[in-house]
């Protein structure tokens, strides 16, 4: 049995307003530095999330989503009975190879926890959400980073 935990690099939170989320963070937590991509003027309207937010912090990423709340998918609603500003949604773990993605997924699905969600980012990346959230209270996501990958990475800002 492989170790799922392995590489995690990514804690994620679903926001209402993602520039606010991001003001809140720098004023109280010093994570002054972040690359905002608007999903709708890069990929279209219809995708389930309207903004997202990175930053580095050390050799962790924080990742801010703003879902659209028209649009059907694992993020709309998430945790909307909490009043908190940040909901854990998911966190994040490197994987080396198309293999290892199958093998990690496989494994998952094998414990119950079925994909819910995946795609591709053409060239930069390949992910994979595990519905974790009985046990875990939270989705366990799988990144497979591509040629174009390590250079997405770097152009998000290190705090």
């Amino acid at each position: 049995m492989t170790i799922l935990f392995k590489r995690h690099f990514q804690t994620a939170y679903v926001v209402d307003d993602v520039k606010q989320s991001a003001a809140v963070l720098a004023a109280n937590y010093g994570i002054k530095h972040w690359d905002i991509m608007d999903m709708v003027a890069l990929v279209g309207p219809g995708q389930p999330l309207m903004f997202i937010a990175n930053a580095w912090v050390g050799d962790m990423m924080i990742e801010l989503m703003q879902p659209d709340e028209n649009v059907t998918s694992i993020y709309t609603g998430w945790q909307k009975q909490s009043n908190a500003t940040f909901r854990l949604h998911h966190l994040g773990f490197l994987v080396d190879s198309d293999a290892q993605m199958t093998e990690h997924k496989q494994q998952l699905i094998g414990n119950g926890q079925p994909i819910v969600s995946e795609g591709s980012f053409g060239d930069v990346l390949d992910f994979a959400y595990a519905d974790t959230t009985l046990e875990m209270g939270h989705f366990y996501e799988l990144i497979h980073l591509k040629a174009e990958g390590k250079s997405f990475f770097d152009r998000i800002p290190v705090n």
